[in-house]
Formats: structure tokens, sequence, C-alpha cells
């Protein structure tokens, strides 16, 4: 018996069409809570029982081969591929990973203040999940914009006991000191709040505190990865830091002044971002970055 795959990609309108045909349209005629953005889909998906109807389901949005750089299909026969894991996923921004230890270094950065609204919303929400001991991101664990697949047992262990407790909450507590925390408006390339950024990370957070959970990390070469940078700065951290972060994710050791270089040229990738994409379009979105 064949394993069966299913990716969703949202439909919010009558004129909106598949970006990707190899995908399933998931028709939002309602588009509730859009503050929320795939978040609330995912809990939706997983109370309505839809994971349960493949031996593994996604969500990616319309801007999944934008980003990601590959066919839909490509990805499909990836999972197909890898059909023993619990998880398959592609992380779209691969360069990240040279000048940030994990994704909270990466947020606080670019969202200042994000870490802390999590934790709060965690503790809230009664999610077991310490962001100051998440561990290091790297190849295998590494993933931004929620392009994930997952089996069933993973939709129950992730979505269900984590994106749900998060859900109900701010479902019934929308008053909440930690809910009104998470609607807070964040500088991006579209105008939103702190939580479909923290929902975007708590899926490497999650995935590197459960090593018992298989994976399949779609992989990229050095080269590959320096093709991913979108701009000529980016392109420059990537070689200057190259050796040394390989060099430790190899080893598996990451001292504290590597940590702390890191985090600075996280830092200056951030304003370089803030400074070139004020008044340029993004490649993503076509719109300059909404500072706030």
């Amino acid at each position: 018996m064949s394993t069966t795959v299913a990716i969703f990609e949202p439909i919010y309108s009558q004129d909106q069409t598949l970006t990707c045909s190899d995908f399933v349209p998931l028709v939002r005629a309602d588009n509730a809570r859009p503050e929320w953005r795939e978040f609330k889909i995912l809990t939706d998906m997983y109370r309505n029982g839809e994971h349960l109807r493949h031996d593994y389901t996604g969500l990616f949005s319309p801007k999944f081969s934008l980003k990601a750089k590959i066919a839909g299909r490509t990805f499909l026969d990836f999972v197909k591929r890898h059909d023993g894991a619990d998880v398959a996923f592609i992380n779209p921004f691969p360069q990240l990973a040279y000048w940030s230890f994990n994704v909270w270094m990466q947020g606080e950065q670019a969202h200042p203040g994000l870490a802390q609204a999590a934790q709060a919303l965690l503790d809230a929400s009664g999610v077991d999940i310490s962001i100051v001991d998440t561990p290091r991101h790297g190849p295998t664990t590494l993933a931004y914009c929620n392009f994930w697949v997952g089996s069933r047992r993973f939709w129950d262990e992730y979505v269900g006991k984590t994106l749900l407790p998060i859900a109900d909450f701010l479902e019934t507590n929308p008053s909440h000191e930690a809910a009104i925390g998470v609607m807070t408006d964040t500088m991006h390339t579209d105008p939103a709040p702190f939580l479909p950024f923290i929902i975007e990370r708590l899926f490497s957070t999650y995935i590197s505190l459960h090593p018992e959970l298989t994976r399949a990390a779609y992989a990229f070469d050095a080269n590959a990865v320096r093709e991913y940078c979108i701009n000529d700065f980016e392109k420059l951290l990537f070689e200057r830091m190259r050796t040394k972060i390989d060099h430790a994710d190899a080893s598996r050791i990451f001292e504290p002044p590597l940590v702390e270089q890191m985090d600075m040229v996280c830092a200056l990738w951030q304003k370089h971002f803030f400074d070139f994409y004020a008044t340029r379009p993004h490649p993503h979105t076509g719109q300059p970055v909404s500072i706030r």
C-alpha cells in the first residue's frame, strides 16, 4: 500500500488558484482570526481530524515554491522516500543557521521581545517548554515558514499537545496579559503580531527537544545555501561564517565565544535587513518592511 501524503494550500478567495498543482486546496471561506495565520488553520485541521485521513499531512503557504526554490512535487517525492520518519521538512532560509544559534536568537533580533512574549504564552497555556534552554538549531532541526509534513503520530504529539493548548488558551482568555502580549504588532515585511512568529519557531524548538522523533530534513550543500541568500550582504556573512559553523555543527560543540559572535553577526544582519528593505521591495512580498 502506497504512502499517502496530503499537503494543503489555503484558498482565501474565489479568484485565488493553487500556486502548486500538486497540493490540495483548502478553502477558507470565513478566514477567521487572520492574524493567527497558519496557526489557526493547523489547529482547525487537527480538531477536524484532517491529519487522520492521510499518512502524512502538511499545510504550506502559497509562497512555498517562491521561498523554498523547489517544486511541490519534488518535496512530495522527498516525503515518500522518507516514509518511516515522524516528520519531514524543508527550511527555506538555510543561511540563517550561519549567524543565529537557534530560532530564538534570530527571532529576538528580528522581533525584540519575542522570547519573553513566547515564554509567557507557553507558561499560561501549560506547555512545558523553556525558551532559554532551547539547544542549537542546525541543518537537521532548523525550519522556518511551517514547511513541515507530519505523520499522524507527529500531529498528535506536536499539534495536539503543544499547539492546541495554546489555541485553547487564547480563545478562552483573550484578556489575559500573556494573550495580549503575543498580539502586539512587530516589525515584518507584512503587518503582523508576535503570535505567528512564535508558532513558526515552536516547530524547530519542539523537534530539537524531542530526539526520539525521527525526522527527515531536506538537505542543502554549501553551494546551495549560498543561493538562498537574498542579497550580497547575506552572501558575505555566509562566506565569512561557514567554515567555523560547519565545524561546530559537525563536532556538536559551540563554545560561548562563537555563540556570542553569532549573536553579534545576527544583530548586524538584522540591522542591515531593516535598513536595506525599508526603501526596497522584499523579494518574498514585493513590499518594503513595515517598521512599527
